[in-house]
């Protein structure tokens, strides 16, 4: 089964993007030569990432990561007919084709890989969708989000899906605050292992509150302290976390 049969013309639109001459590393063998000052050095590297040959590098790397996630949708569905159909449906549809720009976009701004690895993990598990996921959901204001977000708020997000695993199998409506707020012991032994501050922690809980992809918990006096805090993912922070969860972190790589 190959990418083929989802879509056809994938490859040969590949072959159509003109390679552009860089003269990348020869600046860069200037702004390292000792002629500039530590800051300027900064300044060219940075120059670098604005350059065409480089946003066209970072453009073909997206593509080189759709093409990865697809060849493994392949694979896994290529031999169930209705479910291609679906997909197929999905990725014709102007909403995808919407994500997938937004996703060019942010890709070529892009500071690391990483990042558009999840652009295309987002891309390809949309098609696809979880059981967090809103068939409705605008995938290209995720991506616009994702592209925000560091690798220590995907962390944070990760820790709070984590320690409320057990409260989310069990009330998987999410609203049923004291089965959360019962996890605050266990959240703060997360916190203390994971090497952020508490007050990091808070801080970047109420960031990806701001985001959509957390909530706080009801404060229930029974379980927590006046100085506790507790959050816990919302349907679209657990939707973004399966999108991501093939994708490698940064320190395995």
């Amino acid at each position: 089964m190959t990418l083929g049969k989802i879509d056809d013309p994938w490859e040969a639109s590949r072959q159509a993007w003109p390679t552009e001459h860089d003269s990348g590393p020869a600046d860069a063998a200037l702004a390292l030569s000792g002629l500039l000052g530590p800051v300027l050095e900064v300044l060219a590297s940075a120059r670098e990432n604005f350059r065409s040959a480089s946003r066209m590098r970072r453009f073909e790397y997206l593509l080189e990561a759709i093409d990865l996630k697809f060849k493994e949708l392949d694979s896994r569905c290529g031999s169930n007919e209705a479910e291609l159909s679906k997909i197929k449906q999905r990725i014709a549809s102007p909403e995808f084709r919407e994500a997938v720009q937004v996703a060019a976009e942010e890709a070529v701004r892009a500071a690391t890989s990483e990042k558009i690895d999840r652009f295309a993990a987002v891309l390809a598990g949309s098609v696809t969708p979880n059981q967090w996921a809103d068939p409705e959901l605008d995938i290209g204001t995720m991506i616009r989000d994702l592209a925000q977000l560091g690798d220590r708020d995907i962390q944070v997000l990760g820790v709070l899906a984590t320690v409320h695993a057990s409260a989310i199998s069990h009330t998987p409506t999410l609203q049923s605050p004291d089965w959360f707020s019962r996890e605050t012991p266990a959240l703060k032994a997360a916190i203390a292992r994971s090497g952020i501050h508490p007050d990091d922690f808070l801080s970047m809980c109420e960031r990806l509150r701001g985001f959509g992809l957390a909530a706080e918990v009801l404060r229930n006096t029974s379980h927590m302290g006046p100085e506790d805090f507790c959050y816990r993912p919302t349907r679209r922070g657990l939707g973004l976390l399966d999108y991501l969860k093939n994708v490698p972190e940064p320190a395995q790589r």
